[in-house]
């Protein structure tokens, strides 16, 4: 019997200059906006994403993890390319 396949629904997040330039000026606005980060989403920018999160919405402490992994791989990928 044959099978449809099914695409992801994931995104891969596309890390362009303007994603960099919101980081690094710390503007939250450009940077959800050059990630396309819904607004309920946690940020990269917020200061205590692996802690407890109290007084958050459901939907941001959800994504806090993600949050946290999105701002490492920035940081990663600037040090990788300085490193280059």
């Amino acid at each position: 019997m044959p099978v449809k396949r099914r695409v992801s629904k994931r995104r891969a997040i596309v890390f362009t200059p303007e994603v960099y330039a919101a980081f690094d000026a710390g503007d939250e606005y450009a940077l959800r906006r050059a990630l396309g980060l819904p607004p309920w989403h946690a940020s990269p920018l917020d200061g205590d994403l692996d802690g407890r999160g109290y007084g958050e919405g459901l939907l941001r402490m959800e994504t806090r993890q993600a949050a946290l992994e999105i701002r490492n791989d920035i940081t990663r990928a600037k040090v990788d390319h300085e490193c280059r």
